[in-house]
């Protein structure tokens, strides 16, 4: 049965071969013309990259109310931390505790991250050197952190440098 089955494929190419030669058409199979069709959209959208790089104000807004809404909810956990029989006190909840501090501070470094990049974009002027976004944002979230503790200017000073220098000085 193998010898039919390579008989009948060696027929089909000679045939095919025959037809190349004369230049009548070969009918492409479905799935040929499916992926042209497919090949031809994907080439269309490789020609148009759009890049947005601007960072607005309604996006700002919009993760500043969050950032509040956030701090809500922190607050809100805390309070019932202490109802009842304090349960959510128990160290078995602190990673759900820690859950909610990182997702603020999360918004907090977002917020951050899209100031400066609405403050750099705003920069007409070039400058020789590169700015490290990342490190100005975490400065402004340390900003923001500063003003949410209520520290003064020494303190605030102190955990500054604690961030340049990554050592607490007494």
């Amino acid at each position: 049965m193998a010898h039919k089955t390579d008989n009948w494929k060696d027929a089909l190419l000679k045939v095919r071969e025959g037809l190349k030669e004369s230049n009548v058409p070969v009918e492409k199979t479905e799935d040929e013309l499916i992926s042209e069709e497919i090949d031809g959209l994907l080439n269309d959208f490789e020609e148009t990259p759009v890049e947005i790089t601007e960072v607005s104000d309604k996006e700002i807004g919009a993760m500043k109310k969050l950032s509040k809404d956030m701090q809500a909810v922190l607050k809100g956990y805390q309070k019932i931390m202490g109802m009842g029989d304090k349960e959510l006190k128990d160290r078995k909840y602190n990673d759900n505790y820690e859950a909610i501090l990182d997702a603020r501070n999360k918004v907090l470094t977002l917020i951050g991250t899209l100031t400066t990049k609405q403050q750099l974009e705003s920069v007409d002027v070039e400058t020789e050197e590169e700015v490290d976004v990342e490190k100005l944002s975490e400065k402004n979230m340390l900003g923001r952190l500063a003003k949410s503790m209520s520290l003064n200017e020494e303190n605030k000073q102190k955990l500054f440098d604690y961030f340049e220098s990554g050592e607490l000085e007494q």
